[in-house]
């Protein structure tokens, strides 16, 4: 009996933060949420409160005429654990689906005959508000899709570090108040009444597709085939497929790296049966499924007063705020510097030494501002000079300040060298000893790495003959080890990771065949929009003298294999492209082309040897492209044909 006010007391706690919280006004952190829920759930485990999915509005005294619109099927929470041994418990041997848990607005799109005609959220789970006004702006949710099927494609509304900056400005432009975070603004706007193109600073992902009818329920068999669907058309999380303890452990340590850099919030990682027919044998209970689970980690946070601001510059000379606060304990560190992610963001915030702010450190990461708590008497001050080299500053893109000095400031010489140590992997050679040969003259580019001699290392401080004989071995053996991708990923170009590389070096298998590419060839492979192919293009032509340095030092990347090679079929080395609805699931078609020895590639382009569409009157834009091109359109049958050859043969 004794339980019983401390049992009501919590559940009212529970019930005003839910309600703060999808109002997009919380005044408690996700970590303080879960730990009233736990400590109900340990006095009273079949409270009602813990089954409920979302917040009613209405229920709550919400906006009189809202519109409300029901959910064909619930939208219902996920079961989480911050326990390792209950998730590998719950796995069970099973192969998983695994991606990162973006902490947004959750969001349902329902397209019929592949036209978009409602946007909802979640609202309580069983019915959501309709909030299609304003998600007609978000840039990456397609109004058509190619191909005409009833979907409901669900994901997570979110608005980007980089892109809240921006928001921030135009809302003060506009006289608004200022949101102190993205994830509530997210919230924020999708309830106002007026305003709604305000939604053109989010981004949406997708990461579940319902079918209306046995056609569409039939297009996948797991849960990595749905994912390769949606991420077809849609911006989708990155996902992994995992099979082992192992491999989860691997998975989440290095999904704890992606917290604390991601341009998006992100507050865990989930995890999903990839057998379909098994989320159907489970099912779900009036809250979750009981086929996915969200582990996240542990986070708390503080208060504390901010003492300074350093401006900190990286290898591509943009400058960081980071505060450097009065010492504070959270999750088992002593934390004294938090990142302010960029310069629009602390300009935003009027963050200035003297104000007291609220930290969080989840995750085992890098801490985080999460608010201004009380303002001090100061004001917030740009930079006006780089503090590493002294040169002159430049705001490009309206959210960071730039240092122009690439050729001789020290932060952005060091951290391009060090970029290339570790893509290539130079043992050994650390930060400071780094320091220590720019210091001396010895190194100005990764190039000069591959020229030093036993002699210049023994110049250094506390650096005898045996540890520079080690080093002069490792250089060289970097140089024998080198790869393609490892040598174009070294360079640090924008938007040219190991990822982009290696799709690049399929089609593109030498240095100098890279090197020549052009910004239209770049665009027509998987993956690579117009803009991004010539930034990534700008990126390369600007290492040109780094390129022509280390290969006059004997860096010379060997070609990468060929993608074409890898098969001696009857599509070898050709690229095919598919539009609109086929017989069998696309990712089978596309499986059976790269047997062939093809390459199934999202784009048309001129280097396209195909495009597959059952229709020969389509108005796609890919046949469209197609044609003007004079590439052959082929349909199933004709692609069957070419595939039977292999197997007669």
């Amino acid at each position: 009996m004794a339980k019983k006010p401390e049992v009501r007391e919590l559940s009212q706690q529970i019930l005003l933060a839910k309600h703060l919280y999808y109002k997009g006004s919380p005044e408690i952190t996700d970590a303080a949420y879960d730990a009233l829920e736990a400590k109900l759930k340990k006095l009273d485990p079949d409270h009602p409160v813990l089954s409920m999915v979302g917040f009613d509005a209405d229920a709550a005294g919400g906006e009189e005429g809202s519109s409300k619109i029901e959910h064909v099927k619930p939208m219902l929470s996920l079961r989480k654990t911050y326990k390792l041994a209950e998730l590998l418990s719950w796995v069970d041997g099973k192969d998983i689906l695994a991606t990162p848990k973006l902490d947004g607005n959750s969001l349902s799109l329902v397209y019929e005959q592949g036209q978009l005609v409602q946007a909802k959220t979640r609202g309580d789970g069983t019915r959501g508000e309709d909030v299609l006004a304003k998600v007609v702006f978000v840039p990456n949710i397609p109004k058509t899709l190619p191909a005409k099927l009833d979907l409901e494609v669900r994901g997570e509304l979110i608005c980007s570090i980089s892109q809240f900056s921006k928001l921030q400005t135009h809302m003060q432009n506009l006289g608004f108040e200022v949101p102190a975070n993205p994830r509530n603004t997210v919230a924020g706007i999708l309830g106002r009444k007026s305003h709604g193109d305000l939604a053109v600073y989010f981004d949406f992902f997708a990461f579940d597709c319902l079918g209306s009818s046995v056609e569409e329920n039939a297009l996948f068999s797991t849960e990595t085939q749905k994912m390769d669907w949606l991420a077809k058309y849609f911006l989708a999380p990155s996902f992994e497929k995992l099979s082992s303890p192992e491999k989860i452990e691997t998975y989440l340590t290095k999904t704890q790296e992606i917290l604390a850099t991601s341009e998006w919030s992100m507050d865990g990682a989930v995890f999903s049966y990839d057998d379909l027919s098994v989320h159907g044998e489970l099912g779900e209970t009036s809250h979750h499924p009981r086929y996915k689970m969200v582990f996240k980690w542990q986070g708390e946070s503080a208060d504390t007063v901010i003492k300074s601001i350093d401006w900190r510059t990286s290898r591509a000379g943009i400058l960081t705020p980071v505060a450097i606060v009065e010492p504070v304990d959270l999750s088992g560190a002593k934390i004294s510097n938090v990142t302010l992610h960029n310069f629009a963001f602390a300009k935003n915030v009027n963050a200035a030494a003297g104000d007291t702010i609220k930290i969080v450190r989840s995750g085992e990461v890098i801490p985080k501002y999460l608010e201004t708590v009380t303002k001090g008497e100061s004001v917030f001050v740009s930079p006006s000079v780089c503090s590493t080299c002294g040169s002159g500053l430049e705001l490009r893109d309206e959210v960071r300040i730039y240092c122009g000095n690439a050729t001789s400031c020290p932060a952005q010489i060091i951290g391009g060298i060090l970029h290339w140590i570790v893509q290539v992997g130079i043992d050994d050679l650390s930060e400071k000893r780094l320091e220590q040969l720019l210091e001396a003259k010895l190194v100005k580019n990764p190039a000069d790495l591959y020229r030093l001699k036993v002699e210049d290392l023994l110049q250094l401080p506390q650096t005898k003959e045996k540890l520079a004989t080690k080093l002069v071995e490792n250089i060289e053996q970097s140089k024998k080890s080198i790869t393609l991708v490892s040598f174009l990923s070294g360079l640090g170009i924008a938007g040219g990771g190991k990822t982009s590389w290696k799709k690049i070096t399929q089609d593109y298998c030498s240095l100098n065949s890279v090197r020549s590419i052009s910004a239209d060839q770049l665009a027509g492979l998987d993956g690579f929009a117009e803009k991004s192919a010539e930034t990534l293009l700008d990126g390369l032509s600007a290492k040109k003298q780094w390129i022509d340095d280390l290969l006059s030092a004997g860096v010379v990347p060997p070609d990468a294999a060929s993608s074409a090679g890898a098969g001696a079929g009857s599509l070898s080395g050709k690229s095919l492209v598919i539009t609109g609805t086929l017989s069998a699931p696309r990712k089978q078609i596309e499986q059976a082309i790269e047997a062939a020895g093809g390459k199934a590639s999202k784009a048309v382009s001129k280097n396209t040897f195909a495009l597959v569409c059952n229709d020969p009157e389509s108005s796609s834009s890919k046949a469209k492209k197609a044609r003007s091109l004079n590439i052959p359109i082929w349909s199933e049958s004709d692609l069957e044909q070419k595939l039977t050859e292999d197997i007669i043969k």
